[in-house]
Protein backbone atom coordinates (compact mmCIF):
# COMPACT_ATOMS: atom_id res chain seq x y z
CA UNK A 1 0.00 0.00 0.00
CA UNK A 2 2.76 2.48 0.51
CA UNK A 3 4.17 1.76 -2.60
CA UNK A 4 0.74 2.89 -4.33
CA UNK A 5 0.29 5.76 -2.58
CA UNK A 6 4.00 6.99 -3.90
CA UNK A 7 3.18 6.61 -7.34
CA UNK A 8 -0.19 8.35 -7.02
CA UNK A 9 1.85 11.47 -5.93
CA UNK A 10 4.13 11.41 -8.28
CA UNK A 11 1.32 10.99 -10.66
CA UNK A 12 -0.75 13.91 -9.22
CA UNK A 13 1.46 16.44 -10.72
CA UNK A 14 1.41 15.54 -13.78
CA UNK A 15 -2.39 15.47 -14.05
CA UNK A 16 -2.32 19.02 -12.50
CA UNK A 17 0.29 20.07 -15.86
CA UNK A 18 -2.60 18.76 -18.07
CA UNK A 19 -5.04 20.44 -16.79
CA UNK A 20 -3.78 23.43 -16.56
CA UNK A 21 -3.83 26.77 -18.83
CA UNK A 22 -1.68 26.96 -21.93
CA UNK A 23 0.92 29.82 -21.30
CA UNK A 24 -0.65 33.21 -22.85
CA UNK A 25 1.18 34.75 -25.90
CA UNK A 26 4.03 36.67 -25.74
CA UNK A 27 3.31 40.39 -25.62
CA UNK A 28 6.39 41.08 -28.86
CA UNK A 29 4.16 38.23 -31.04
CA UNK A 30 1.19 39.89 -30.32
CA UNK A 31 2.38 42.78 -31.30
CA UNK A 32 3.84 41.57 -34.52
CA UNK A 33 0.64 39.90 -35.40
CA UNK A 34 -1.27 42.61 -34.99
CA UNK A 35 1.11 45.00 -36.83
CA UNK A 36 1.03 42.68 -39.71
CA UNK A 37 -2.97 42.68 -39.78
CA UNK A 38 -3.19 46.18 -39.26
CA UNK A 39 -0.43 47.31 -42.08
CA UNK A 40 -1.18 44.89 -44.99
CA UNK A 41 -3.85 46.04 -46.73
CA UNK A 42 -5.67 44.29 -49.54
CA UNK A 43 -3.06 43.99 -51.87
CA UNK A 44 -0.59 42.53 -50.10
CA UNK A 45 2.04 45.52 -48.88
CA UNK A 46 2.49 46.57 -45.90
CA UNK A 47 1.41 50.55 -45.08
CA UNK A 48 3.35 53.60 -44.88
CA UNK A 49 3.47 53.13 -41.20
CA UNK A 50 4.63 49.67 -41.00
CA UNK A 51 7.59 50.13 -43.69
CA UNK A 52 9.14 47.41 -46.50
CA UNK A 53 6.43 44.89 -46.44
CA UNK A 54 7.80 40.72 -47.91
CA UNK A 55 6.55 41.81 -51.05
CA UNK A 56 8.42 44.82 -51.87
CA UNK A 57 11.73 42.54 -50.60
CA UNK A 58 11.06 40.95 -52.90
CA UNK A 59 10.58 42.10 -55.88
CA UNK A 60 13.66 43.81 -54.53
CA UNK A 61 15.37 40.80 -54.61
CA UNK A 62 14.29 39.64 -57.91
CA UNK A 63 15.22 43.68 -59.65
CA UNK A 64 19.04 42.68 -58.09
CA UNK A 65 19.44 38.89 -59.30
CA UNK A 66 17.91 40.56 -63.24
CA UNK A 67 20.71 43.19 -62.92
CA UNK A 68 23.49 40.99 -62.10
CA UNK A 69 21.82 38.10 -64.87
CA UNK A 70 21.62 40.91 -67.59
CA UNK A 71 25.64 41.75 -66.74
CA UNK A 72 26.98 38.28 -66.29
CA UNK A 73 24.95 37.55 -69.92
CA UNK A 74 26.64 40.59 -71.84
CA UNK A 75 29.89 39.88 -70.38
CA UNK A 76 29.55 36.57 -71.92
CA UNK A 77 27.75 38.19 -75.38
CA UNK A 78 24.92 35.69 -74.47
CA UNK A 79 21.36 37.02 -74.95
CA UNK A 80 19.25 37.49 -71.94
CA UNK A 81 16.48 35.09 -72.65
CA UNK A 82 13.16 35.25 -71.20
CA UNK A 83 13.74 31.75 -70.09
CA UNK A 84 16.40 32.35 -68.32
CA UNK A 85 14.35 35.29 -66.57
CA UNK A 86 11.50 32.85 -65.42
CA UNK A 87 14.18 30.23 -64.59
CA UNK A 88 16.71 32.04 -62.83
CA UNK A 89 15.12 35.46 -61.26
CA UNK A 90 10.98 34.75 -61.22
CA UNK A 91 10.65 31.48 -60.10
CA UNK A 92 7.05 31.11 -59.07
CA UNK A 93 6.74 34.56 -59.45
CA UNK A 94 5.74 34.41 -62.88
CA UNK A 95 3.38 37.29 -63.47
CA UNK A 96 5.65 40.28 -61.30
CA UNK A 97 7.65 40.00 -64.71
CA UNK A 98 6.77 43.81 -66.14
CA UNK A 99 7.47 45.38 -62.71
CA UNK A 100 10.57 43.21 -62.40
CA UNK A 101 11.51 44.27 -65.55
CA UNK A 102 10.86 48.03 -65.35
CA UNK A 103 12.89 48.43 -62.07
CA UNK A 104 15.76 46.82 -63.36
CA UNK A 105 15.65 48.59 -66.12
CA UNK A 106 15.48 51.96 -63.96
CA UNK A 107 18.56 50.54 -62.25
CA UNK A 108 20.21 49.69 -65.36
CA UNK A 109 20.42 53.26 -66.58
CA UNK A 110 20.90 55.23 -63.78
CA UNK A 111 23.39 53.40 -62.17
CA UNK A 112 25.27 51.72 -65.32
CA UNK A 113 24.10 53.83 -67.93
CA UNK A 114 22.77 51.21 -69.77
CA UNK A 115 19.57 49.71 -71.02
CA UNK A 116 18.11 46.07 -72.26
CA UNK A 117 17.19 46.25 -75.28
CA UNK A 118 15.34 43.69 -77.81
CA UNK A 119 17.30 41.11 -80.10
CA UNK A 120 15.26 41.09 -83.84
CA UNK A 121 14.76 37.68 -84.83
CA UNK A 122 16.79 36.05 -87.31
CA UNK A 123 15.59 36.96 -90.24
CA UNK A 124 14.10 34.12 -92.81
CA UNK A 125 16.00 34.56 -95.83
CA UNK A 126 16.43 31.18 -97.77
CA UNK A 127 12.76 29.33 -99.23
CA UNK A 128 13.12 26.26 -96.98
CA UNK A 129 13.20 28.64 -93.97
CA UNK A 130 10.35 31.16 -95.13
CA UNK A 131 8.38 27.79 -95.77
CA UNK A 132 9.18 26.04 -92.34
CA UNK A 133 8.54 29.40 -90.34
CA UNK A 134 4.96 29.30 -92.41
CA UNK A 135 4.16 26.21 -91.10
CA UNK A 136 4.88 26.97 -87.73
CA UNK A 137 4.17 30.60 -87.40
CA UNK A 138 0.92 29.61 -85.26
CA UNK A 139 2.05 27.06 -83.24
CA UNK A 140 5.62 28.33 -82.13
CA UNK A 141 5.67 31.16 -79.82
CA UNK A 142 8.35 33.98 -80.55
CA UNK A 143 10.94 34.13 -77.01
CA UNK A 144 12.14 37.75 -76.30
CA UNK A 145 15.32 38.29 -75.58
CA UNK A 146 17.69 41.31 -75.04
CA UNK A 147 20.81 42.54 -74.69
CA UNK A 148 22.52 45.53 -72.59
CA UNK A 149 23.37 48.65 -74.83
CA UNK A 150 24.82 51.75 -73.79
CA UNK A 151 22.06 55.15 -73.30
CA UNK A 152 25.52 57.40 -72.59
CA UNK A 153 25.21 60.82 -74.06
CA UNK A 154 27.60 60.49 -77.43
CA UNK A 155 30.31 62.86 -75.96
CA UNK A 156 30.87 60.49 -73.19
CA UNK A 157 31.62 57.67 -75.52
CA UNK A 158 34.87 58.56 -76.09
CA UNK A 159 37.45 55.42 -75.95
CA UNK A 160 39.46 57.57 -73.54
CA UNK A 161 36.41 56.98 -71.28
CA UNK A 162 34.52 54.01 -72.32
CA UNK A 163 37.58 51.32 -72.92
CA UNK A 164 37.11 47.74 -73.49
CA UNK A 165 36.52 45.24 -71.42
CA UNK A 166 39.49 43.13 -70.24
CA UNK A 167 38.00 39.88 -72.14
CA UNK A 168 40.35 38.21 -71.67
CA UNK A 169 42.56 41.62 -72.21
CA UNK A 170 41.29 45.42 -73.70
CA UNK A 171 43.77 44.99 -76.29
CA UNK A 172 42.50 41.50 -77.69
CA UNK A 173 38.73 42.89 -76.90
CA UNK A 174 39.19 46.06 -78.94
CA UNK A 175 40.73 43.66 -81.97
CA UNK A 176 37.91 41.45 -81.80
CA UNK A 177 35.69 44.65 -81.74
CA UNK A 178 37.50 46.31 -85.23
CA UNK A 179 37.29 42.96 -86.90
CA UNK A 180 33.45 42.06 -86.46
CA UNK A 181 32.65 45.44 -87.40
CA UNK A 182 34.62 45.87 -90.71
CA UNK A 183 32.95 42.66 -91.45
CA UNK A 184 29.20 43.76 -90.55
CA UNK A 185 30.13 47.45 -92.14
CA UNK A 186 31.34 45.47 -95.40
CA UNK A 187 28.10 42.94 -95.51
CA UNK A 188 25.47 46.02 -94.91
CA UNK A 189 27.18 48.26 -97.70
CA UNK A 190 26.55 45.10 -100.60
CA UNK A 191 23.08 45.43 -100.01
CA UNK A 192 22.25 42.97 -96.68
CA UNK A 193 24.21 40.18 -98.02
CA UNK A 194 27.84 38.97 -98.85
CA UNK A 195 28.09 35.67 -100.79
CA UNK A 196 30.95 33.75 -99.34
CA UNK A 197 33.72 34.47 -102.43
CA UNK A 198 33.60 38.20 -101.69
CA UNK A 199 33.56 37.61 -98.54
CA UNK A 200 37.29 35.83 -99.30
CA UNK A 201 38.45 38.20 -100.99
CA UNK A 202 37.86 41.05 -98.27
CA UNK A 203 39.82 38.54 -95.61
CA UNK A 204 42.74 38.66 -98.33
CA UNK A 205 42.75 41.75 -98.63
CA UNK A 206 42.90 42.43 -94.80
CA UNK A 207 45.43 39.83 -94.93
CA UNK A 208 42.82 37.68 -92.60
CA UNK A 209 42.52 34.54 -95.13
CA UNK A 210 43.98 32.07 -92.74
CA UNK A 211 45.41 33.79 -89.67
CA UNK A 212 44.24 36.59 -87.41
CA UNK A 213 45.84 38.60 -84.81
CA UNK A 214 43.70 37.47 -82.18
CA UNK A 215 45.68 35.03 -79.45
CA UNK A 216 42.61 33.41 -78.33
CA UNK A 217 41.44 32.10 -82.16
CA UNK A 218 44.29 32.78 -84.18
CA UNK A 219 42.69 30.38 -87.06
CA UNK A 220 39.99 32.89 -89.22
CA UNK A 221 37.76 29.58 -89.34
CA UNK A 222 37.66 29.66 -85.51
CA UNK A 223 36.90 33.38 -85.16
CA UNK A 224 33.94 33.23 -87.72
CA UNK A 225 32.41 31.01 -85.65
CA UNK A 226 32.62 33.07 -82.66
CA UNK A 227 31.25 36.02 -83.99
CA UNK A 228 28.16 33.49 -85.78
CA UNK A 229 27.87 32.36 -82.02
CA UNK A 230 27.69 35.78 -80.34
CA UNK A 231 25.25 36.77 -83.18
CA UNK A 232 27.30 39.19 -85.35
CA UNK A 233 27.15 37.56 -88.40
CA UNK A 234 25.21 34.69 -89.72
CA UNK A 235 26.42 31.95 -92.24
CA UNK A 236 23.74 31.34 -94.93
CA UNK A 237 23.16 28.25 -96.67
CA UNK A 238 21.15 27.71 -99.67
CA UNK A 239 20.43 24.94 -101.86
CA UNK A 240 20.37 25.13 -105.59
CA UNK A 241 18.33 22.25 -106.65
CA UNK A 242 21.86 20.36 -108.52
CA UNK A 243 23.38 19.27 -105.10
CA UNK A 244 25.43 22.03 -104.58
CA UNK A 245 24.87 25.31 -102.12
CA UNK A 246 24.89 29.28 -102.59
CA UNK A 247 26.63 30.50 -99.09
CA UNK A 248 26.92 33.98 -98.32
CA UNK A 249 26.92 35.93 -95.08
CA UNK A 250 24.07 38.17 -93.29
CA UNK A 251 24.38 40.60 -90.47
CA UNK A 252 22.88 38.67 -87.23
CA UNK A 253 20.84 40.02 -84.64
CA UNK A 254 23.72 40.90 -81.93
CA UNK A 255 25.60 42.90 -85.02
CA UNK A 256 21.82 45.06 -86.22
CA UNK A 257 21.78 45.95 -82.59
CA UNK A 258 25.47 46.93 -81.68
CA UNK A 259 26.69 47.79 -84.46
CA UNK A 260 23.97 48.67 -86.98
CA UNK A 261 23.74 51.80 -89.68
CA UNK A 262 25.20 54.16 -87.37
CA UNK A 263 27.99 52.66 -86.61
CA UNK A 264 28.18 51.66 -90.64
CA UNK A 265 28.29 55.35 -91.45
CA UNK A 266 30.74 56.33 -88.59
CA UNK A 267 33.22 53.79 -89.80
CA UNK A 268 33.03 54.77 -93.39
CA UNK A 269 33.22 58.54 -92.38
CA UNK A 270 36.32 57.53 -90.91
CA UNK A 271 38.19 55.82 -93.40
CA UNK A 272 36.85 58.52 -95.79
CA UNK A 273 38.16 61.52 -93.53
CA UNK A 274 37.54 65.08 -93.69
CA UNK A 275 35.67 66.02 -96.84
CA UNK A 276 34.41 69.20 -97.61
CA UNK A 277 30.96 69.96 -98.01
CA UNK A 278 30.23 68.83 -101.09
CA UNK A 279 32.00 65.55 -100.96
CA UNK A 280 30.21 64.90 -97.24
CA UNK A 281 27.02 64.98 -98.99
CA UNK A 282 27.82 62.89 -101.91
CA UNK A 283 29.90 60.72 -99.33
CA UNK A 284 25.55 60.33 -97.50
CA UNK A 285 24.22 59.57 -100.66
CA UNK A 286 26.52 56.92 -101.53
CA UNK A 287 26.36 55.27 -97.95
CA UNK A 288 22.34 55.74 -98.18
CA UNK A 289 22.32 53.76 -101.76
CA UNK A 290 24.85 51.04 -100.62
CA UNK A 291 22.58 50.43 -97.33
CA UNK A 292 19.13 50.36 -99.81
CA UNK A 293 18.35 53.62 -98.54
CA UNK A 294 18.54 55.55 -101.85
CA UNK A 295 14.84 54.13 -102.86
CA UNK A 296 12.98 55.20 -100.11
CA UNK A 297 14.41 58.96 -100.25
CA UNK A 298 12.56 60.38 -103.23
CA UNK A 299 13.80 64.21 -104.65
CA UNK A 300 10.34 65.96 -104.34
CA UNK A 301 9.11 68.00 -107.26
CA UNK A 302 8.54 71.79 -107.24
CA UNK A 303 5.66 73.49 -107.31
CA UNK A 304 6.38 74.11 -111.52
CA UNK A 305 7.70 71.30 -112.13
CA UNK A 306 4.35 69.41 -110.92
CA UNK A 307 2.42 72.02 -113.11
CA UNK A 308 4.55 71.21 -116.49
CA UNK A 309 3.94 67.26 -115.90
CA UNK A 310 0.07 68.19 -115.69
CA UNK A 311 0.10 69.74 -118.69
CA UNK A 312 1.86 67.30 -120.46
CA UNK A 313 -0.41 64.53 -119.71
CA UNK A 314 -3.45 66.55 -120.37
CA UNK A 315 -1.79 67.40 -123.82
CA UNK A 316 -1.36 63.79 -124.87
CA UNK A 317 -4.35 62.72 -123.17
CA UNK A 318 -5.99 64.52 -125.98
CA UNK A 319 -4.01 62.75 -129.21
CA UNK A 320 -5.67 59.38 -127.81
CA UNK A 321 -8.96 58.04 -128.24
CA UNK A 322 -11.21 56.93 -125.67
CA UNK A 323 -9.81 53.32 -125.71
CA UNK A 324 -6.70 54.20 -124.71
CA UNK A 325 -7.36 57.02 -122.45
CA UNK A 326 -9.07 54.32 -120.24
CA UNK A 327 -6.01 52.25 -120.30
CA UNK A 328 -3.86 55.13 -119.52
CA UNK A 329 -6.95 55.52 -116.47
CA UNK A 330 -5.91 52.25 -115.15
CA UNK A 331 -2.01 52.55 -115.19
CA UNK A 332 -2.20 55.47 -113.25
CA UNK A 333 -4.40 53.45 -110.55
CA UNK A 334 -1.87 50.68 -110.39
CA UNK A 335 1.44 52.24 -111.84
CA UNK A 336 2.43 55.60 -109.95
CA UNK A 337 4.93 57.81 -112.25
CA UNK A 338 4.94 54.97 -115.11
CA UNK A 339 3.67 57.59 -117.20
CA UNK A 340 6.16 60.10 -116.89
CA UNK A 341 8.80 57.60 -117.48
CA UNK A 342 7.24 57.28 -121.18
CA UNK A 343 6.93 60.32 -122.13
Amino acid sequence: MPLLQNRKRRAQPEEDDDDAPSSPEPATQRRRTTATRDDIDDSGFAGDDGGPSHGDSNLNQMVKKLVRLALACEYQRKPIRRSDISEKVLGTAGRQFKAVFAQTQLQLRSVFGMEMVELPAREKVTLAQRRAAAKTAEKSKTVASWVLVSVLPTQFRDPEILQPPAAPTAEEESKYASIYTVLIALISLSGGSLPDTKMDRYLRRVQMEDNTPISTHTKTELLMKLMEKDGYIVKIKESTGTGEEDIYWAVGPRGKVEVGEDGVRGLTRAVYGELDEGGEEELERRIARSLGMGEKVAPRRDAGQENAAGQRKKRGRKKKDARQEEEEQEEEEGGGDTEDDEE
